[in-house]
């Protein structure tokens, strides 16, 4: 969603758990992706996964992005490429440190290393003709499983956004 997300979270988790015939209390955990992603988004989520956790005493476990792409890095050398809804795209080579680049940079890379594969979600939109790895699952699947096989106890869990980048924000004008 560009926008609302604030407003169709919680229904839409409500939904869910009336579909699935289960109440807050018959869940192990919450989990929620920590990003990268957008500023609103990536605050909203873990907010309401922190409310929800807290108000059924559940732990909740956050699981990045890019963690949730690795699980097909059997096919390495894997790069991942994540919207941003910037000029730049999310990516990650391997598990080296994530970086922004722009699509000419991704383009001069595997240009430049014709044997990588991509993945994520901005790979074919942006990339046609790469090899694209696809996840065996939909992203909350995957990220629901690492979560269910996550310790609860490990700090690399914990629900903290993960940015690589500073938030834009603007100041209203003074009337």
């Amino acid at each position: 969603m560009q926008r609302g997300q604030d407003a169709r979270l919680m229904p839409l988790v409500l939904a869910t758990l009336a579909d699935a015939g289960l109440e807050f209390i018959a869940l192990d955990r919450i989990a929620a992706t920590t990003g990268p992603g957008s500023f609103t988004g990536i605050r909203i989520g873990l907010a309401a996964a922190r409310g929800m956790g807290l108000a059924a005493a559940k732990p909740v476990i956050g699981i990045d992005r890019f963690s949730i792409y690795q699980t097909v890095a059997a096919a390495q050398p894997l790069l991942i490429v994540l919207e941003s809804r910037r000029a730049e795209l999310f990516v990650q080579y391997n598990r080296d440190t994530p970086h922004m680049w722009t699509r000419e940079q991704i383009a001069d890379f595997l240009t430049n290393n014709p044997t990588v594969k991509l993945a994520g979600d901005s790979a074919l939109q942006f990339f046609p003709g790469t090899e694209i790895m696809p996840l065996p699952q939909s992203e909350v699947i995957v990220c629901a499983t690492l979560a269910a096989q996550a310790d609860a106890a490990n700090p690399a869990f914990l629900p903290r956004p993960f940015y690589l980048r500073a938030p834009d924000v603007t100041m209203a004008r003074q009337a």
